[in-house]
């Protein structure tokens, strides 16, 4: 279905907060790539502050989050979370710098004046009788040939000065100067929940969990169970589990759309030595319904723009089917003589979709004194396109069957680095700070570099053990 123009208003989420969305949901959900904390017998309850700051205030995100963790029994306990994001900002359309829009030339226009200086005057020959000349009448051919004669006359004039015209119009916008995506204006209110049972049987433990998603245009309800079982004293851990997210999505034509996702898990955590340990986890990912991003848009090679200040787009189109697998393995090590441990992992992405991406990180937990813990870390992620990515989509007559220009499907790689700074102030209390600064850069060699954004990520928060 091709609209004009789509209906960004200030709704324009994006996909980013899509899937942001649903990475929380299985976070929450299904513990995929971390172990299960051990916190005894101590319940507990935590505080976080959290903004998310794009460079050239573009998107800004705050995040007010609440935990806690308690025991009902000795075997069962209940934890939960409850996080409001408040998102406001710009985000790309998904249009190219219009330096790059397919705005009107003397080629693209010659035919369509050559075409309408010939209808014009034919219709003329018609109406004012002058099919009959000297008492005769004038051949078909005649007119045809009197009509090609005078377009061939006139097309060429009509066609320059509609280009310059469409010419000036684009130069004279001020956007054409900053040689960068267009932008739109943004804002959403979400609110999620959190809830997960781990319930003690031995040297089993199994974790019912239920999260709830909502914001204006994004309804998400997720459901999970996870299976853990150890082994060999307790050094061997094999855990297993399976979550379900269904959620409803207004499309570009603000009807509700259903989509399903369903991820499957199974890892293993084993001890190696008193001070290290091995991680590795495998789980798979299948998507179905209505995927594609309702505010993000496409540009056709062959669709003229005629408006320099807002761009004509189409909606995107993506597959109504993703499978994904994720191949996860990390080491902590304990180093003695500096008091501080490492983690070093890394992370094997595939999709339907055509991408492949790893991700590596490196984090160390430097312990000063008896209270005082530094954590900086590393991250660095790398991924190719799409199949069906495009800067311009071609042939807007016989488009593609699937087709999308939102630069995180394109080639792309990013970088993560910061620290994190925990202090126990008392034994039942401690507070946390950190930040991340997080960069992207693409690596095509099409897309603007000005689509890929740069964000400065702080957070504070605090617990309480009771």
């Amino acid at each position: 279905m091709r609209r004009e123009t789509l209906f960004f208003f200030n709704k324009a989420l994006g996909a980013r907060h899509r899937t942001k969305v649903i990475a929380l949901a299985i976070a929450l959900t299904l513990p995929l790539l971390r172990t299960n904390r051990a916190l005894g017998d101590e319940d507990v309850v935590g505080y976080r502050r959290s903004l998310y700051l794009e460079d050239d205030n573009r998107i800004n995100v705050s995040t007010d989050n609440y935990q806690f963790d308690v025991g009902l029994r000795d075997n069962v306990r209940v934890s939960g979370e409850v996080v409001m994001d408040a998102i406001s900002g710009a985000t790309p359309t998904g249009a190219p710098p219009q330096t790059k829009w397919p705005f009107p030339t003397f080629n693209s226009l010659y035919q369509t004046a050559y075409q309408g200086s010939y209808a014009n005057q034919y219709s003329q020959f018609i109406a004012s009788n002058q099919i009959y000349v000297n008492g005769g009448l004038e051949t078909e051919q005649q007119l045809i040939n009197d009509a090609t004669a005078y377009a061939q006359s006139t097309a060429p004039g009509i066609a320059n000065n509609s280009a310059s015209a469409s010419y000036q119009s684009l130069t004279n916008s001020p956007n054409f100067h900053n040689n960068k995506v267009p932008l739109t204006q943004m804002r959403d209110l979400r609110n999620a929940y959190s809830f997960q049972m781990p319930i003690t049987l031995r040297n089993m433990e199994i974790t019912p969990s239920f999260s709830y998603s909502k914001e204006s245009d994004y309804l998400s309800i997720a459901g999970a169970l996870n299976y853990s079982l150890s082994l060999n004293d307790k050094n061997t851990t094999i855990n297993a589990g399976w979550a379900h997210n269904g959620d409803t999505v207004r499309d570009d034509q603000f009807n509700w759309q259903v989509k399903t996702t369903d991820d499957v898990f199974l890892g293993l955590v084993q001890l190696m030595d008193p001070k290290s340990y091995l991680t590795l986890n495998a789980s798979l990912s299948f998507e179905r319904g209505y995927l594609a991003d309702p505010y993000r848009g496409v540009m056709f090679v062959d669709e003229l723009q005629l408006n320099p200040d807002d761009a004509a787009l189409s909606p995107e189109v993506r597959p109504h089917n993703r499978t994904s697998q994720i191949i996860y393995a990390s080491w902590n090590q304990f180093v003695t003589p500096a008091n501080g441990s490492y983690e070093m992992s890394f992370r094997f992405f595939h999709d339907s979709y055509g991408i492949l991406a790893n991700t590596m990180e490196l984090d160390w937990h430097q312990k000063i004194g008896k209270t005082l813990v530094i954590s900086p870390m590393f991250r660095y992620y790398v991924q190719n396109a799409a199949y069906f990515y495009y800067v311009l989509v071609p042939d807007a007559s016989g488009p593609p069957n699937a087709y999308s220009s939102d630069y995180r499907l394109s080639e792309f790689e990013s970088f993560a680095t910061g620290v994190t700074i925990t202090w126990r102030v008392l034994k039942n209390l401690s507070l946390d700070a950190s930040y991340m600064r997080y960069m992207m850069q693409g690596l095509d060699g099409v897309t603007s570099q000005s689509a890929y954004p740069s964000a400065n990520v702080f957070s504070v928060g605090a617990r309480l053990w009771f």
